[in-house]
């Protein structure tokens, strides 16, 4: 009776040691299925201001990314709520304020974006931080440019204010 007893604590003991790591082990490592944009082609329109969509999704392609430094101290950026205007008439290359992209061609016109989104960065999940590993900040009023680079694919920048939502809240679900 006594080591069935014995057993049964040390039974418990380990289930309550291991659920965090069986949890951790079913997950990604970031705590969400959500992955990085990728843009399998980056040539369309061919002529004329790319639309709304295709802003968004060469945004996307541009902004989300895994940054790995070493296995434990990598990092997922994700954007949700991404809203983006893209401007009805281009406007030239303009080497102070454009000049900065790598890659732009200053041969090709020019598109101004505005918009707004919120913005995860997550580290890794571990035992201490499952489902708060990330910062979530709020870009209201971003500002930027849609371009062709010198291979002809288009990339999309905005830069803007930042307020920051919180620390240690979960990664995005969609």
């Amino acid at each position: 009776m006594k080591l069935s007893f014995t057993f049964r604590i040390i039974g418990c003991t380990l289930l309550t040691l291991l659920t965090p790591t069986i949890l951790y082990a079913q997950t990604s490592p970031y705590g969400t299925t959500r992955r990085p944009h990728t843009c399998p082609s980056r040539v369309e329109p061919k002529a004329g201001a790319p639309s709304a969509e295709q802003a968004k999704m060469y945004f996307l392609c541009d902004v989300e990314e895994e940054i790995v430094i070493s296995i434990p101290n990598s990092f997922l950026r994700l954007v949700t709520d991404l809203t983006i205007q893209v401007a009805p008439i281009s406007r030239p290359f303009n080497m102070e304020t454009d000049g900065k992209y790598l890659g732009i061609d200053p041969k090709q016109p020019v598109y101004d974006i505005r918009g707004s989104y919120t913005d995860y960065f997550c580290k890794r999940i571990d035992r201490r931080n499952i489902g708060k590993n990330c910062i979530v900040s709020s870009r209201p009023n971003q500002q930027g440019i849609c371009f062709r680079n010198t291979f002809g694919d288009w990339h999309c920048h905005m830069i803007g204010t930042k307020r920051e939502i919180g620390k240690q809240l979960p990664p995005p679900t969609n």
